[in-house]
């Protein structure tokens, strides 16, 4: 009866072990498939990621050279802008300091000459309007050194809106050829600002 007994304790012990095993077995089996399933999902989160983060900083790479093409356009433009207001103003400066009453008798000369019948001035008849501060010069000058050249000394008239320089004009004609300070800074300028234009064109273009 106890070796019956004992048979029968030794059994279940076996039998007991064995099933054990076998569970231990399925949980450790499930629990790798659980750990490999979090393995697998994090390497595809990572992946992602990384994939995502890739794409965003090509997108603000993109952003930033666009940006700063854009900001070295904007600050181009305004380095135009204001060299081209200097140049107008330093070129409307030296054409007022040029623009002499000595120099704009030289001009009306030149001008009687190129415009007179048989290479004299003596059949013209010229109006010529001036800035008010040098009327007086002027007419001084045409009664003086540049008498002998008309055989009619010119009517010269002071304008208000002319800073400096002449306008010059035939009477009875509304033609006149402008020597202002303001048409030769236009002059200048115009033939100018395209040669500093080029010059600020970034290297390429």
């Amino acid at each position: 009866m106890a070796e019956k007994l004992q048979g029968l304790l030794e059994k279940i012990k076996t039998e007991g072990l064995e099933k054990a095993e076998i569970e231990k077995q399925k949980i450790l089996d499930n629990a790798r498939q659980e750990a490999q399933k979090i393995i697998d999902k994090a390497n595809k989160d990572a992946e992602s990621t990384r994939e995502k983060a890739e794409d965003d900083a090509e997108k603000f790479k993109k952003l930033a050279d666009s940006a700063v093409k854009q900001a070295a356009r904007d600050i181009m433009l305004k380095l135009k802008s204001e060299l081209q207001k200097r140049l107008e103003n330093v070129v409307h400066d030296v054409s007022s300091e040029s623009m002499t009453p000595e120099f704009m008798g030289e001009i009306i000369k030149e001008m009687a000459n190129a415009f007179s019948k048989n290479d004299s001035a003596s059949d013209l008849s010229l109006e010529l309007l001036v800035s008010n501060k040098d009327r007086e010069k002027l007419i001084v000058l045409l009664r003086g050194s540049l008498a002998k050249t008309f055989a009619e000394t010119p009517e010269v008239f002071g304008e208000n809106d002319i800073g400096g320089g002449l306008k010059i004009g035939f009477k009875g004609s509304d033609v006149f050829f402008y020597f202002t300070d303001d048409a030769i800074a236009d002059l200048v300028c115009a033939y100018v600002t395209p040669k500093l234009a080029k010059l600020l064109e970034p290297a390429g273009e």
